[in-house]
């Protein structure tokens, strides 16, 4: 009875991993270097942001673009939701931060198509 306990909790933990999909840690050059591998799935990573946009849809969604890129000048294009993330840890151009979200080799919104993104759901600031 233990024996099939043990599978049994193996198998538990081996589905939450290939299942739930929990978040991988990466960098920019790996998502590059395979970005099939890293396609629609939660990533994260760690760069040096730049080119900070706090935007306003047409529709009035609020909404954050930058570059995040690495210590070898890879660069990767990084989307958010809102301003809060970012006005709450009063994060700016050159802050060095961690990000958690999803990877995406090509996304379609409407008309237009971004290309190696990720839709960040998570931001922090790294010292």
């Amino acid at each position: 009875m233990k024996k099939i306990g043990k599978i049994l909790l193996c198998f538990f933990f081996i589905s939450k991993i290939v299942f739930c999909g929990e978040a991988q840690r990466t960098t920019i050059k790996q998502i590059f270097n395979n970005p099939d591998l890293f396609d629609k799935k939660e990533v994260i990573v760690e760069g040096t942001i730049s080119e900070l946009k706090m935007k306003i849809s047409k529709a009035g969604n609020a909404y954050t673009t930058f570059s995040l890129i690495d210590q070898n000048y890879n660069s990767i294009n990084i989307f958010i939701w809102g301003h809060e993330k970012i006005n709450r840890q009063r994060i700016k151009n050159g802050d060095y931060v961690e990000i958690k979200g999803i990877f995406n080799k090509v996304k379609y919104v409407g008309k237009y198509k971004f290309y190696n993104e990720i839709v960040a759901d998570d931001i922090r600031r790294k010292k």
